[in-house]
């Protein structure tokens, strides 16, 4: 069980959680998005709506950085949305569920 909104989870990963590598997502940085979206706790059908929600904000705030011509920004928002759809995608694997 989650106990806080989808919404109000990505908004505190999103002040907190910035990859430190390209492409790439450590165990302590993963640990800290599964911590955040409480991931664990969530049903199938929550993973994939958290997951969802994730990319469309995100993509979002890419789009938006983008227009402003920050793209360093867009570039982080971009590392930040593929590490977090990993490690869900991740999850959703070890259940045996489609990715």
């Amino acid at each position: 069980m989650t106990t806080k909104t989808d919404f109000h989870s990505i908004m505190e990963l999103k002040e907190n959680f910035k990859p430190k590598e390209r492409g790439w997502i450590d165990q302590e940085e993963a640990a800290q998005v599964k911590k955040v979206l409480e991931l664990d706790g969530r049903t199938d059908i929550e993973l994939q709506n958290i997951r969802d929600m994730a990319v469309m904000l995100y993509g979002q705030w890419s789009s938006s950085s983008r227009a402003d011509g920050k793209y360093e920004e867009m570039d982080a928002y971009m590392d930040a949305m593929s590490a977090i759809c990993a490690v869900v995608d991740g999850m959703k694997m070890r259940r045996g569920l489609e990715v």
